[in-house]
Formats: C-alpha cells, structure tokens, sequence
C-alpha cells in the first residue's frame, strides 16, 4: 500500500512543477495598453482549417453516394502525402460538385484534411 502512495505523491508533484513550469513562460508579458488594431489578425488565426494542406489527385470516379455526401476515388499517386495509387471514399464539401461527378469520369480533385477524414475542396 505504501509504494502505491509514493507513486501517486510523485505524479501529483511532477504534474504540479509541469504546470508551473508550462505557466512560468508568460512571466512579464505585460499586454495592458496593447493595442490590437496594428496586429496583423489574418496571421493570427485559431482556426485549423486556415493552416489546412490542399492536396491533388486524378482519377476515375468509382462511385457516389449523394445521402452520405461522399465520393469514392480510383486515384494515382498524391506525391504531397507520400501516398502510392489507390481506391479510397473522400466527403464532398459542396452538394454543387456533384454535378461536375459521374461514375467512371476522369477527374482531378483538390482536397483538405479536415477533422478525421479528407474532403473534396474542389473538382476539376
């Protein structure tokens, strides 16, 4: 019993100096007076998405499933990823590129990671 109170004193400290250490780096920022109009907010962005990767990739669509919002890609290589050429299912951001869709078209796509899973930003 007396090692398992040890090891949870010890826990309880390290997370303890982990925060104060982690709290510590804002130490005389003083931002009393600052004024926020001169910052440049578009480089400010809390937003993931605004930093997101817009990747490309060309091939045959295999299928499309309008309920779901998705599209399912037979397509090359995607060299910014390091991925090899393969079948897999991207969501659909945009009802409106379904009508740029057809099963067995040739298509070039621009798309995002977004969350879990990639999304069609755009369809060429």
């Amino acid at each position: 019993m007396k090692p398992l109170a040890t090891m949870a004193l010890i826990v309880a400290l390290s997370t303890s100096a982990f925060a104060f250490a982690q709290s510590s780096n804002m130490k005389g920022m003083d931002m009393k007076g600052t004024d926020m109009k001169t910052m440049p907010m578009d480089k400010m962005s809390t937003d993931s998405s605004a930093k997101a990767t817009t990747h490309k990739a060309t091939g045959t669509v295999k299928a499309i499933d309008l309920t779901k919002g998705t599209l399912t890609l037979a397509h090359g290589p995607v060299k910014s990823l390091n991925w090899p050429a393969m079948t897999m299912t991207f969501a659909v951001k945009n009802k409106m590129f379904f009508d740029k869709l057809a099963v067995y078209k040739k298509v070039t796509i621009d798309f995002t990671k977004q969350d879990a899973s990639y999304v069609v930003i755009a369809v060429n």
